[in-house]
């Protein structure tokens, strides 16, 4: 394996190709293009394969958050995660962010150092009150 690059930027078939192997599901290209519009996005490469990557959301002052990282699964326990994480601290406000973490990641993000901090929700249209509150 050559040595692993790290770039700004990616094109939105080589994200992509990535998502497919660590990721799998459909995708809309052209959905997808528009996102990687919106987000700082740095990528990690072995010559022309994109094999991980990082995209940062951040208003440029408040606050930042990662939508996701994603390493390719023959690339995983190389430092390549780590990196990019690095890289993203590097281009948020403060050198600070916030992020959920699917639960078989935790590991990884506690082993860099990261540490747990906020409580993690997910919303769905309509708002559904809970049933504690229904019954007020």
């Amino acid at each position: 394996m050559a040595d692993v690059q790290y770039v700004d930027g990616f094109e939105v078939d080589d994200f992509l190709s990535l998502a497919q192997r660590v990721w799998p599901r459909e995708y809309v290209r052209e959905d997808a293009a528009v996102a990687l519009t919106r987000t700082i996005n740095v990528g990690a490469w072995d010559g022309n394969r994109l094999v991980g990557s990082i995209r940062v959301l951040t208003d440029g002052y408040f606050f930042a958050t990662i939508p996701e990282i994603l390493v390719d699964p023959a690339y995983q326990r190389r430092g390549i995660g780590r990196r990019l994480m690095e890289l993203a601290l590097e281009r948020t406000p403060r050198g600070k962010v916030a992020f959920g973490a699917q639960p078989q990641s935790v590991a990884f993000f506690e082993q860099i150092g990261c540490r747990r901090g906020l409580t993690g929700f997910v919303a769905e249209r309509p708002l559904q009150a809970a049933a504690s509150e229904q019954s007020t």
